[in-house]
């Protein structure tokens, strides 16, 4: 990429996004996602995670979060973790569920540190 900023490249997927055009947001993301863009990845996880014009697929979405936490992707590192704690599109795994929520947490994500401290209990 050109030192485009992320969010130059994504804008357009935001536009349409918001506009409830999600095939269209889909289509501008997808391509970075699968080049490794965190963003992008985290994106279509949502995409997956809400059914936003596609069906809603919660293992698929659960994969694309893991790609973008896996990159230190602060959202997805929470959302995977709730996946986990959940029991959603994942087996629940308290384990798996706490180092997700570990990560986001060293990143300072409130939501993260408030379910730690449930796990942990």
């Amino acid at each position: 990429m050109s030192g485009m900023p992320t969010w130059t490249i994504l804008g357009g997927g935001y536009q349409s996004y918001l506009k409830g055009d999600y095939q269209a947001a889909y289509n501008e993301w997808l391509p970075l996602a699968e080049l490794g863009d965190a963003e992008a990845q985290y994106n279509i996880g949502v995409i997956y995670d809400e059914g936003a014009g596609v069906d809603q697929d919660l293992a698929v979405a659960a994969d694309w979060y893991r790609r973008a936490g896996e990159q230190g992707f602060l959202d997805a590192q929470t959302n995977l973790g709730m996946m986990y704690y959940h029991g959603q599109g994942v087996d629940r795994d308290l384990q798996e569920a706490a180092n997700w929520f570990q990560l986001a947490a060293d990143q300072g994500d409130p939501e993260a540190m408030r379910y730690l401290a449930l796990i942990s209990g």
